[in-house]
């Protein structure tokens, strides 16, 4: 263990093997880390918090803060991490509202700087959130997803696995698992091919998704024939998770990128330029 001199660490802090903490880090009482996490200097751990093993907080991170809510009770939850996380510059997660109630970050996860984790947060493993992603309150974000920088996500919405959100992205729907959603219009633009690829998907059940996509967003279904028709034909394997997912929810689902009804601009045609128009008048 290797504690800065300049640190501030609170007796009441439980800190496991191997842990390394900088100058000017401040780590409250009634804080758990596991072996080998490393703090940065300027970071703060405030009551509330357990992080599992080798877990990285860089510079200036603050990590459980009280939630952001006008209503906040006087007693408040916690924030309970896994193993294997890196939270960059800045990130900030907020503990969650209620006592029998966590913020929770998986395993392996990577939040890069000025990144926010609302309260009541569920994050599971594998996911990155790109610079400034934002997470409102109560937001559940799935294995593997994959948040780009600048993204808002409204409080209670959910990303389904394997998600990939663009840029941007303005998140008020909740994103099924293995999507792909667009920054600029917030809408869906297909599926997350390359993750499905890489995460070691078969053929076949890509080639199930891209069915399950059409019965969901090409066929104009009422929708509880949609979920009727997945039941019926899809019961194992990844489309068996995205029916499932689609059962839930408050906030409704990000709906498919259509082309607009015609041109946006009109394409001038030989008998529209005016030098055409004088020579056959003349």
């Amino acid at each position: 263990m290797s504690i800065h001199p300049l640190a501030v660490v609170s007796p009441g802090a439980r800190l496991g093997a191997g842990v390394r903490i900088a100058a000017f880090a401040t780590v409250e009482d009634d804080v758990e880390l596991g072996d080998h996490c490393t703090v940065g200097s300027g970071a703060v751990l405030k009551s509330g918090v357990t992080a599992g093993s080798h877990n990285e907080f860089a510079e200036h991170v603050v990590i459980g803060g009280a939630p952001q809510h006008v209503a906040r009770p006087k007693d408040i939850g916690r924030v309970v991490i896994g193993d294997h996380n890196v939270f960059r510059e800045y990130v900030t997660v907020h503990r969650a509202l209620k006592t029998d109630v966590t913020t929770s970050v998986g395993s392996h996860n990577y939040v890069m700087a000025g990144a926010h984790l609302g309260h009541d947060v569920t994050v599971g493993n594998n996911c990155i959130f790109a610079n400034g992603a934002l997470l409102g309150g109560h937001v559940t974000v799935e294995d593997r997803a994959f948040v780009s920088g600048a993204v808002a996500v409204h409080q209670f919405v959910r990303i389904g696995r394997l998600a990939m959100v663009g840029g941007h992205a303005r998140v008020v729907q909740d994103i099924p698992p293995f999507m792909l959603l667009d920054g600029q219009s917030g809408c869906i633009v297909g599926l997350n091919n390359v993750g499905l690829r890489r995460s070691g998907h078969s053929a076949d059940d890509i080639a199930d998704l891209k069915a399950a996509y059409r019965v969901i967003y090409r066929r104009g279904l009422p929708w509880k024939e949609v979920l009727d028709t997945l039941r019926r034909d899809f019961t194992s394997g990844p489309v068996a998770h995205l029916r499932d997912f689609l059962g839930g929810g408050t906030r409704g689902f990000s709906q498919e990128r259509r082309a607009p009804p015609a041109p946006t601009l009109r394409i001038r045609v030989p008998e529209d330029d005016p030098a055409a128009v004088r020579a056959k008048a003349g």
